[in-house]
């Protein structure tokens, strides 16, 4: 294959990861039906897991927020897990009414945390989140209403990140919504991939305990849903906010854990990868595989162009290559990510390079097995 080719031929793949997939699952989208969601009476019981490190400082407030969610009280039941916290979280905890406490002495992880709080679950529905984010009130009647859907095993709500106060911060927000797009248009086709790790409800009985380690848990556990044959949903007016990461090195830290969990997840449960034996087989490869891949068809794109003797596609490397040094440039520099363009560079890049930065991580062993809060 001559450089042309490759240049065309690696510029495609790009563009259909970050453009084409996304418009095809809007375009079959848009000939969905509107869901139907459900208003029942009673509502049914719920269970709210929480896994909490170290959280003294912010559990109570948390506590305070999931009571005052318009959900009938005595519906709503709370259990946290204590993941090895040294501080006084549990103490915090025990001073709760009606909070279930299991306290774990040694840290082992949040997916060993959710694994021993499900154990604990005798409600039809689950409710998951994170200490950090507040839930806003009707979020969870949204979430129910729409897993007590036929076919609907999951039901995750929408993270809004507030008030970004940087450029860079914009930038992230900019693609955040980008990916919450996607999902958009993923569950009115058939199931999102993955879930928001921060707020979702699912149906107790399709819970598959996770593995020791698990890095995902908002990936692997929707996807076992998905396996056994129901669909797991966006719902965008179940509302979960929080923080912004401002800073690049904040949202890298994120991301390469993020990223990590991926080949995590994938070189883990094969099934993931087979097309008979996952449901959601096109839009995992599409949506997440490809992504991995971007990185390398990004530098073999560059290097093709630079070398072919088709003056406008040398031209077109000329171009990558100046995007490319600003957008480092303004990764080291600050003021530079004022500027729109080079703001999402800087964002743009920094995310390709920590793709290849987390399957480094992955390959050393180095994730660890612990869960690591932003």
């Amino acid at each position: 294959m001559d450089a042309n080719s490759l240049f065309a031929a690696a510029s495609a793949f790009v563009g259909y990861t970050y453009v084409g997939y996304p418009l095809l699952m809007w375009a079959l989208s848009r000939r969905r039906p509107a869901p139907t969601p459900a208003h029942p009476a009673p509502w049914p019981e719920v269970t709210v897991v929480m896994a909490a490190h170290n959280e003294a400082r912010k559990v109570a407030a948390k506590i305070l927020n999931l009571r005052e969610l318009d959900y009938p009280r005595d519906r709503l039941h709370i259990i946290v897990v204590s993941d090895g916290s040294t501080d006084d979280t549990v103490d915090v905890l025990r001073q709760e009414p009606g909070v279930f406490v299991i306290e774990c002495i040694e840290r082992a992880g949040k997916a060993n945390a959710i694994n021993l709080g499900m154990q604990r679950v005798t409600t039809p529905l689950v409710m998951l989140c994170d200490v950090r984010q507040r839930i806003e009130p009707g979020a969870l009647k949204q979430l129910v209403s729409r897993v007590l859907e036929p076919g609907v095993g999951a039901a995750s709500g929408e993270l809004v990140h507030v008030d970004p106060a940087t450029r860079v911060a914009a930038s992230i927000g900019l693609y955040w919504r980008y990916e919450k797009w996607i999902r958009h248009c993923e569950s009115l086709v058939r199931s999102t991939v993955g879930a928001t790790g921060a707020l979702y409800v699912m149906r107790r009985e399709l819970f598959v305990p996770l593995d020791t380690g698990t890095l995902l848990d908002d990936l692997e556990i929707p996807m076992n849903i998905a396996r056994q044959g129901q669909r797991v949903v966006f719902e965008p007016s179940a509302i979960v906010s929080d923080e912004l990461q401002a800073d690049l090195a904040g949202e890298r830290g994120r991301k390469i854990r993020t990223l990590a969990g991926n080949y995590q997840s994938a070189l883990r449960h094969p099934w993931m990868l087979l097309p008979f034996a996952n449901p959601l087989w096109f839009q995992f490869i599409s949506h997440k595989i490809f992504r991995l891949l971007v990185p390398y068809a990004l530098l073999l794109a560059l290097g093709a162009s630079l070398m072919s003797p088709n003056p406008w596609v040398q031209a077109a490397g000329g171009a990558q290559a100046v995007f490319y040094c600003a957008s480092v440039a303004a990764m080291i520099h600050a003021p530079l990510r004022r500027t729109r363009l080079l703001g999402f560079g800087a964002v743009f890049v920094d995310m390709n390079v920590s793709v290849v930065r987390a399957l480094l991580v992955y390959l050393r062993g180095s994730t660890g097995s612990v869960w690591k809060k932003a």
